[in-house]
């Protein structure tokens, strides 16, 4: 399972998900960011981690333990934040 590590642009809690938007750690300030969604409900749902994932903040540095999906479009499976 891959390892993003990035830096919080934007957190949106949909209800059955929760998106962390972040720009990785060495792509420029101007790069588009890239969405993790961590799931509240269905096969993948993992309630605790996705209201971790909800109570990060713009600026703060976290690595993802992610499943690619589609595009810029990632899953959510593991969290750790920095700072």
């Amino acid at each position: 399972m891959p390892t993003e590590r990035i830096t919080v642009t934007a957190v949106s809690d949909e209800g059955d998900n929760v998106v962390v938007w972040g720009r990785p750690q060495y792509d420029p300030d101007e790069s588009e960011p890239i969405g993790f969604v961590f799931q509240t409900k269905g096969d993948h749902a993992d309630i605790g981690l996705a209201e971790r994932a909800s109570r990060l903040i713009d600026g703060t540095e976290a690595a993802i333990d992610y499943t690619p999906v589609a595009g810029d479009w990632n899953l959510g499976r593991g969290l750790s934040a920095f700072g």
